[in-house]
């Protein structure tokens, strides 16, 4: 039981972290002037799919981890 309470906390803080980085980031673009939301939401897009890619890894990376015990490798 504790396995899966581990498992459930470890996604529930990864979309937090994947929903808030990506508005952080986001907010950060349109405010620096990368790009603007009137012309269209292209940038909005690119940050998206880049963000979901990069904290994706991010993830998949934890999660093995998680199931193999820590270890760096994946090996038990």
């Amino acid at each position: 039981m504790k396995e899966q309470a581990t498992a459930i906390a470890l996604v529930a803080l990864w979309v937090l972290g994947w929903g808030v980085g990506g508005s952080l980031i986001d907010a950060g673009l349109i405010g620096a002037g990368v790009y603007d939301l009137e012309g269209g939401q292209v940038g909005t897009l690119i940050t998206f799919v880049l963000w979901s890619l990069l904290w994706g890894g991010v993830g998949l990376t934890l999660w093995r981890r998680r199931g193999a015990g820590g270890s760096e490798d994946g090996t038990a």
